[in-house]
C-alpha cells in the first residue's frame, strides 16, 4: 500500500471539509497521520463465491442456511446468479494508535481515524478489482458493493457472513454482541455475479449508514459515491 494510494480528497470528505485552502497545522496531521496508517496497516481480506437459490421474497446461499435479509439486497441482487461475500481488514494496530490519539492529541485522532476509514475503503476497492477480474475470466460481470447495515439488510447478517467466511481464523475478524466487526476498521461486503448485462441502478442517500448524521447532505451536497451507479 502505497501513499498514493490514501485518496486525501477521501480523507478529507471523511472529515467533511467544505472546501478550501488547509492551514499547516491541519496539512502536516493530515501527513503524519498517513504515515502512521501506512506503518501499521496490516491489510488482509478473504472472498468467496456461492450460487443464489431464489424462493419467492426468500434468498438463500445454496449449501448454507444463510438467507440474504431485507428487500434492498433483493433489489441490489436482481438478475445475479451468483454472489461473492468478502471482508477486508486493517488490522488492529491502527485501532491503538486511534485510542492513544485520543488521549494525547483529539484533532490527530479525528484526522487518524478519517486516514484510516479512507485506506480501508482502498483495500476494499483493491480486493473487488482482483475479483472482478476474475469475474471476467469467467465471463461473468462483477456488480457492486452491500454492506450489512444498508437499507433494510440487518447488522447481524455480519455474523453469518463471517461464519462463512471463517474470518476469525483466516483475517482475525470477530463480530460482537451488537454485531460489530472488530477490529473496527474492517468491512463485509456482498456483490453479485451476473452472467449478462447488469441492470444499473442508482443507491442514493437511502441506502448509507450515515445518511442521518451526513455533514454533506446538512450542506446540501452528496458525496461522489451517492451519484455513482452500482453494478
Amino acid at each position: 500500500m502505497k501513499r498514493s494510494t490514501i485518496n486525501r480528497t477521501e480523507v478529507l470528505r471523511y472529515l467533511g471539509h467544505s472546501g478550501g485552502a488547509l492551514d499547516a497545522q491541519v496539512e502536516a496531521q493530515l501527513d503524519r497521520a498517513a504515515e502512521l496508517v501506512l506503518e501499521l496497516v496490516e491489510p488482509r481480506s478473504v472472498y468467496r463465491v456461492f450460487s443464489l437459490n431464489r424462493d419467492g421474497d426468500v434468498l438463500r446461499l445454496q449449501g448454507t442456511n444463510v438467507a440474504l435479509a431485507g428487500e434492498d439486497i433483493l433489489v441490489h441482487l436482481e438478475g445475479a446468479d451468483q454472489c461473492v461475500l468478502m471482508a477486508v481488514t486493517m488490522g488492529a494496530p491502527i485501532e491503538t494508535a486511534i485510542r492513544r490519539a485520543q488521549v494525547a492529541d483529539m484533532a490527530l485522532a479525528v484526522i487518524l481515524n478519517a486516514t484510516a476509514d479512507a485506506a480501508v475503503e482502498q483495500i476494499c476497492n483493491s480486493l473487488q478489482s482482483e475479483i472482478g477480474d476474475w469475474a471476467k475470466m469467467e465471463s461473468l460481470c462483477l456488480g457492486g458493493r452491500f454492506s450489512p447495515g444498508y437499507g433494510d439488510m440487518p447488522l447481524s447478517q455480519q455474523e453469518e457472513i463471517c461464519n462463512l467466511l471463517h474470518t476469525a481464523r483466516r483475517i482475525g475478524v470477530s463480530v460482537t454482541s451488537q454485531y460489530l466487526l472488530t477490529p473496527r476498521k474492517s468491512i463485509t461486503a456482498v456483490l453479485g455475479l451476473y452472467s449478462g448485462q447488469i441492470a444499473r441502478r442508482w443507491t442514493g442517500c437511502t441506502a448509507c449508514l450515515a445518511r442521518d448524521n451526513c455533514v454533506l447532505r446538512k450542506a446540501g451536497r452528496t458525496c461522489e459515491k451517492s451519484k455513482s451507479p452500482v453494478g
